[in-house]
């Protein structure tokens, strides 16, 4: 076999190997794109201008308006009838250094957008023309604004000024191009016009002299880099620098030498990115590279900026905007599955594919003898032994192959391995070799003899997935279906399978890590072994972290720890999660971790692992991930660099039907307020979509809530006095928001909830008595003869008007506590330990009534609810209120059932049958949603006068939230009420995880 693997050798090093490298590494291979266009949420296709706010929001102009963009959700802002806006039309928009926003629009002037007014200039008030073509600021506060026929500036008092061009060079007919202010303040003015390059000094616009070798020329873009120098876009003629009068022309190979360039961006990195009629070409330390895209790659830019985390973001001619974002892992295309990593003593990267092996020594792909030797051949696994030789596991001849600095030789069936499929191998402590195969298992002795194991000899399962030296010695050998065999000194220990409790049978890969601790990934989710020592008595106690723990899959392949963290690969893809949720949940002191998966928007951009490969952590801390397609590399220490923290605002609060975006002072709500509802946003665009955010209520909540990616919250009944809203927002890479968001609010109390009001009312009580009494001493006797004589005239008549009493309490109360009200007793309240509360709201209410009168709205409302209150009173359900658009109903209050959950589930189906008949012929039409929750509830009366019946307690909190989870016409349950129905007939839906405001992720229902 050694003469066959010499000949083999001499073969392929006799001959040009072309090895499966990956293509040179461009500027752009980690870069991400994104793009949005008209359906992507964006209003139409062309995107003239795009710039961030301070804020953080992204401000894109189009021919339908301004678009604001936070990642996720597109708002756009244009004329209406009564808004204040003057623009329909958007080209171009800046923020200057006072905050404020300068629109100018295609045919409509300049409009500036203040917190102290809204200001418009048209050609009414100054300006050359209503097209205005150029924006920018300069370093004393002016705003120079180029249009269709000449440039003005507004300076920071309002006035607008005309520059003056110096004498030859003619004002009259200028288009302007662009505007630019230079490092130094300086303005300049690009134009249409042939040789359209000037420079604003000493009062005058002056054409520059060092463009004259150029003959006819048009200018079409100018920026400058980090160092000063000057980038002068000519048109076809190309790109041109400029540095203290010298002239060059740049020949970078690419697109820019030959197509116009329209405009420019150089970024706080030293790059300088150049947006073209037929895409983009990026600058970086010295060298050109032409981005190749089927969308971006082919559009006009007209403009390119870098945010605040360094995205670049472009705006198209006619494919909207894109994104490019540096993504989180570097990507080494090899066109080949790998299935194994190593890194040797020296810091190279060896890999085996299904085409052999490949080595990286930090910068390229190399060939060497054994690249050269294993040309073809599919390489499952490699391991590096002590003396840094490379146990190569290969799925045909020649099997086993060791690989060092004392030359090549290899093992197959010729030399007696068990099989020729070798799985993985490793090497023992004593030196020996132990290759697993897919026949049964091969100790390969230091002295060259090779003693198998199979069937016959205690391994029941023949199939070898994985190896494990632990540091008692023992062998873990993990087999494709039967668990895992325990062996030392060739000698069977132990097996160990899932009637053990270990997660799953198939084992990909066995680790043990510092604690002594073992972690098994198997096809049904990951196992945990504590305190166990293979060779001692007692069965191992295992921790099982499966998908119903959040792992989101239950094939797990590898587990990788970083830091803080462990890693994971599956089906799915890679995700991380906290180490200390792994502890909690194989502990089961936590139910679930928190993973994050991650995706091309990471710079992922492949089809992922798979169930064979072997990752590695390398010694400077970066994961090396096996893809179908090449290697993935994270570098934990890169990404966590000088990390930009996320921003988070708040966009809107709506107090029952008014909405407030000026959220500078406090809102003030008025006694009975009903509902506030509060939206907000994250501002962080490596990845928006994992932007998660706490939140808390002051004197309502005492703690922030659990992240959770709502944007929107509502709240119902605060209680007199302040209350301070606070949200923060937390990136994708786990980066909280440097200053909560706050809003405050100012609830105000009714008459009856002020201390006057009772002072009052007992000085009134004293007052009262004792001139009653008085009174009474006085004409007693009189009162006395005059009642005497019309008591039997006035029996009747109060008798009849305390049935009319009766009948208006009784309307008002349960018959139970107008009972009592009647028998004397004033203050009702009463715990309940188990009822049903029931939570109805209309869907959309405020949209679907607008454009109705207050009449129709009312006549609607009364006919719904009063079918709500028929069917109520037939099946027994107490109404507690309406609130607004919204119903309230108890079951087991005020006089306890046992069967409160089915009738009130009973009722709930009833509810949508009303809805359903009232929508025949109803000409406003509604959907409600509904929400359930059964347990202990406190009830009483409430109040003096006007007083109402109501029910408090947490049971009433999870009720309005299942009200708020639930779907247009559908009943939104709580595991309590599922617990009370089930076997009652009642079908329910599958499981529904919802994230619940102050209860976290809950499992839900939903009746069908």
């Amino acid at each position: 076999m050694k003469k066959v693997l010499a000949t083999l050798i001499a073969i392929f090093s006799s001959i040009i190997v072309c090895a499966a490298t990956p293509a040179q590494d461009s500027f752009f291979d980690n870069y991400v794109s994104q793009t949005w266009g008209a359906f992507g949420g964006l209003t139409g296709t062309t995107a003239t201008d795009i710039i961030q706010t301070k804020d953080g929001f992204i401000n894109i102009g189009t021919y339908e308006g301004l678009v604001r963009f936070d990642g996720v959700e597109f708002n756009t802002f244009k004329k209406t009838k009564d808004n204040g806006l003057s623009f329909v039309s958007v080209r171009n928009v800046i923020q200057d250094s006072k905050g404020d926003i300068w629109i100018g629009s295609n045919d409509e002037g300049l409009q500036q957008l203040s917190r102290n007014g809204n200001r418009t200039f048209t050609t009414k008030n100054g300006l050359p023309n209503n097209s205005v073509r150029a924006l920018v600021e300069d370093k004393s506060g002016n705003i120079w604004v180029g249009t269709a026929a000449g440039v003005v500036y507004v300076t920071p008092d309002g006035h607008m000024m005309t520059p003056q061009f110096e004498s030859g060079a003619t004002a009259q007919g200028i288009i302007a191009r662009a505007l630019y202010c230079d490092t130094a303040g300086r303005i300049w003015l690009l134009t249409a016009n042939e040789r359209g390059l000037f420079l604003f000094s000493d009062g005058l616009f002056r054409m520059r002299p060092e463009l004259e070798p150029f003959g006819s020329y048009f200018v079409t873009a100018i920026t400058q880099d980090l160092k000063g120098k000057f980038y002068l876009a000519l048109a076809e003629n190309g790109i041109v620098t400029m540095n203290n009068g010298v002239v060059e022309r740049i020949k970078s190979g690419t697109i820019i030498d030959r197509v116009p360039t329209m405009t420019m961006c150089a970024t706080a990195q030293g790059t300088i990115w150049f947006g073209t009629e037929k895409g983009v070409v990026v600058q970086d330390g010295g060298e050109y590279f032409e981005y190749k895209d089927d969308i971006l790659g082919s559009a006009t830019i007209n403009k390119i900026i870098s945010d605040r985390e360094g995205n670049i973001w472009l705006a198209t001619d006619r494919n909207g905007i894109g994104k490019l974002t540096h993504g989180k892992f570097k990507m080494h295309r090899l066109g080949v599955t790998v299935n194994s990593l190593s890194e040797d003593k020296s810091g190279a990267i060896w890999a085996g594919t299904d085409s052999g092996m490949m080595f990286y020594d930090g910068e390229s792909f190399k060939e060497n003898e054994l690249v050269a030797a294993t040309k073809g051949i599919r390489i499952r696994d490699i391991h590096r032994t002590r003396n840094d030789d490379l146990l190569i596991c290969c799925y045909t001849k020649p099997a086993l192959i060791r690989y060092g600095k004392d030359g090549m030789r290899s093992w197959t069936t010729d030399d007696g391995l068990v099989g020729n499929k070798v799985r993985v191998a490793i090497e023992a402590a004593n030196g020996d070799v132990y290759a697993g195969t897919t026949t049964g298992l091969s100790i390969i002795r230091k002295d060259g003899s090779i003693r198998n194991f199979r069937k016959a000899d205690g391994l029941e399962n023949e199939y070898i997935m994985a190896l494990l030296q632990d540091s008692n010695g023992v062998i873990w050998i993990g087999t494709d279906g039967n668990g895992i065999y325990l062996m030392k000194d060739e000698r069977i220990l132990g097996h160990i399978d899932s009637e053990d409790g270990l997660a799953g049978n198939v084992i990909f890969k066995m680790t043990q890590d510092a604690d002594g601790s073992y972690w098994i990934c198997t096809g049904i989710g990951v196992s945990r072994i504590m305190n166990f020592n293979p060779e001692q008595s007692g069965k191992p106690v295992f921790g099982n972290i499966c998908s119903e723990n959040g792992l989101g899959t239950d094939s797990v392949f590898q587990i990788l720890p970083e830091s803080a963290n462990l890693w994971y690969t599956s089906n799915h893809g890679i995700a991380s999660a906290p180490m200390e949720d792994f502890l909690d949940v194989a502990a089961g002191k936590k139910e679930k971790v928190s993973a994050k998966y991650y995706n091309r928007n990471d710079g992922l951009d492949s089809d992922g692992p798979t169930s064979t490969a072997r990752s590695i952590v390398d010694r400077h801390g970066r994961l090396w991930f096996t893809m179908v397609d090449g290697i993935a590399v994270y570098d934990p220490v890169r990404v966590t660099k000088n990390p930009v923290m996320p921003l988070v605002q708040i966009e809107s609060v709506t107090v029952d039907n008014t909405t407030y975006t000026n959220l500078e002072d406090s809102i003030i709500l008025k006694p009975g307020t009903k509902r506030i509802e509060i939206k907000f946003t994250g501002l962080s665009f490596d990845a928006p979509e994992r932007i998660q955010f706490t939140h808390k209520l002051t004197h309502f909540e005492d703690e922030f809530s659990a992240p959770s990616p709502m944007r929107t919250l509502s709240y119902t009944n605060l209680s007199p006095g302040k209350h301070n809203f606070l949200v923060n927002a937390i990136n994708g890479d786990g980066f909280v928001s440097e200053q909560a968001k706050a809003v405050l609010f100012v609830q105000k109390p009714h008459f009856y909830q002020m201390p006057i009001f009772w002072i009052v009312i007992f000085v009134t009580t004293i007052g009262s008595g004792a001139a009653v009494v008085y009174t009474k001493q006085r004409r007693m006797k009189l009162e006395n003869i005059r009642l005497e004589k019309m008591v039997r005239q006035r029996t009747s008549e109060l008798q009849l008007e305390k049935e009319k009493s009766d009948m208006l309490i009784r309307a008002i109360l349960p018959d139970k506590i107008a009972d009592e009200l009647k028998d004397g007793i004033r203050s009702i309240g009463e715990n309940f330990k188990d009822v049903t509360i029931l939570f109805s709201d209309i869907v959309g209410f405020t949209k679907t009534s607008s454009g109705w009168s207050a009449d129709d709205i009312v006549d609607a409302l009364n006919d719904i609810f009063s079918r709500f209150d028929e069917r109520a009173r037939k099946c027994g359900i107490e109404k507690i209120k309406t609130i607004g658009d919204a119903y309230m109903a108890a079951s087991g209050i005020p006089t306890p059932r046992k069967d409160h959950a089915l009738i009130m589930a009973q009722f709930a189906k009833g509810m949508l049958e009303d809805i359903e008949e009232y929508n025949k012929t109803a000409r406003i039409k509604f959907s409600i949603r509904i929400g359930m929750n059964c347990g202990p509830a406190t009830a009483g009366v409430i109040g003096k006068t006007k007083f109402i019946y109501d029910v408090w307690g947490d049971t009433v909190n999870v009720a309005s939230r299942m009200e708020t989870a639930a779907n247009t016409n559908s009943i939104r349950v709580s595991p309590s009420v599922y617990a009370h129905l089930e076997g009652s007939g009642i079908r329910f839906s599958p499981p529904i995880e919802c994230d619940i405001k102050g209860k976290g992720l809950m499992t839900t229902y939903e009746i069908v």
